[in-house]
């Protein structure tokens, strides 16, 4: 087919086969415009995917690390609640109301060191009186700080009031029938709270701090 073209050498295009060539030219750029538009859309999309994506995971990540803060935070407050903290400034008979707040089927006595050698004689034994500190009657060379937890064996806490206080301590409890004991033998191999449990099971008294 002859093309007729300008004096410039361009194709003219008011001629047949100028016309259909102009109209093949323009089809080819319009489609690598197309093309070239679609890239750039795919290429955006996967831009703001994958975008997306990072920020979806730093938003888990983020939450993630804040609940397990969150979570240690809890925790740690709840174990600081959850336990009493005993000093030489604490009178004898709020210790005995928090300790029997805390465990409520339970007593804590607290008896002069001598009182130890009374009750191997059968001896009865008094406790020292509530208004008194726990300084104003611990052994002159003695002083520390006892924490009292759920999951503390009785003999243990019975044995850190002596290192500390230099005082005879005993876990008490009063039965169903109004009598009162304090714990001996396995019974001191028990955690307070295991044994604050058994005592509400066999229907002991409960509130009876001193």
């Amino acid at each position: 087919m002859a093309v007729k073209r300008n004096t410039d050498g361009t194709i003219d295009k008011r001629t047949k086969e100028g016309k259909t060539i102009a109209e093949r030219m323009a089809k080819a750029r319009a489609a690598r415009a197309k093309t070239s538009t679609t890239k750039k859309s795919t290429s955006t999309t996967t831009k703001k995917t994958t975008a997306a994506k990072s920020t979806t995971a730093a938003k888990k990540t983020t939450v993630k690390k804040t609940a397990t803060v969150a979570k240690k935070t809890t925790s740690a407050a709840t174990s600081s609640a959850g336990s009493i903290t005993v000093t030489g400034n604490k009178k004898i008979g709020t210790l005995q109301k928090e300790f029997n707040k805390k465990f409520p089927y339970l007593r804590l006595g607290i008896f002069y060191s001598y009182a130890r050698q009374q009750v191997k004689k059968g001896e009865t034994i008094t406790q020292i009186d509530g208004d008194k500190t726990l300084a104003s009657v611990r052994r002159a060379d003695s002083g520390g700080t006892i924490s009292i937890a759920g999951n503390k064996k009785i003999s243990s806490l019975e044995k850190e009031f002596d290192t500390a206080f230099g005082l005879y301590a005993q876990v008490c409890y009063t039965d169903k029938d109004g009598k009162r004991y304090y714990t001996s033998g396995s019974s001191d191999a028990m955690t307070l709270s295991a044994f604050n449990a058994l005592c509400e099971k066999n229907g002991c008294k409960k509130g009876v701090y001193r």
